[in-house]
């Protein structure tokens, strides 16, 4: 099955994300140390309340924001041949925040394993990248585009194997007003052009 991961809404820099379980994590061995001292426990347990808050807040926000966005579904044919022309319906819920800006692309990422079994490295590159043009049906509380596009009929189809992987993408980035930004990305199988006689 193709990968149709949401990849949102956007919390800011994951700096803010690790520093809030590292203050967690500080405030916990402190906790842990304070307690063998009966006369400590009390300032140990402040301690860890205090290093908890950032995380909870985090926790919070992001609780806050699933609901407000949901989580997004592209309707889309699972399998489609190269040449392919038609629209994909990508779909999220929106409860109150609004759409300020939206942008679509159709990728082709090619991924190469190179070397042996202890040096190997892998090599990602996109091959082809296409705007798409997006057009938003407005709807009560949930987001629905329209995304016209065209499979090349040069392009290669989807392929895996050991040492490569061509897959394709569409992408987009929403621009948000009322939460922070968010962004998807769903793969497309692509399979070889119908030969016509």
């Amino acid at each position: 099955m193709p990968d149709r991961t949401d990849y949102g809404p956007v919390l800011g820099s994951g700096f803010i994300h690790l520093a809030s379980v590292i203050a967690l994590g500080l405030g916990i061995f402190l906790a842990i140390q304070w307690w063998k001292n009966p006369l400590m426990r009390q300032t140990g347990l402040i301690v860890l309340a205090i290093s908890a808050i950032p995380l909870a807040i985090n926790i919070f926000r992001f609780t806050r924001l699933r609901r407000a966005l949901g989580t997004a579904d592209l309707q889309f044919d699972d399998s489609v041949p190269l040449g392919f022309s038609g629209t994909a319906i990508y779909v999220r819920p929106l409860r109150g925040v609004e759409l300020r800006k939206i942008e679509a692309r159709l990728q082709c990422e090619e991924e190469v394993v190179r070397g042996g079994r202890k040096q190997k490295k892998t090599i990602q590159k996109i091959v082809y990248d296409e705007p798409l043009t997006p057009a938003v049906t407005p709807a009560m509380e949930r987001l629905e585009v329209r995304i016209p596009l065209k499979i090349p009929v040069i392009g290669p189809s989807t392929m895996w194997c050991e040492e490569a992987k061509i897959t394709w993408w569409i992408r987009l980035k929403l621009r948000m007003s009322g939460c922070p930004n968010t962004a998807s990305s769903f793969q497309i199988h692509v399979l070889p052009a119908v030969v016509e006689r």
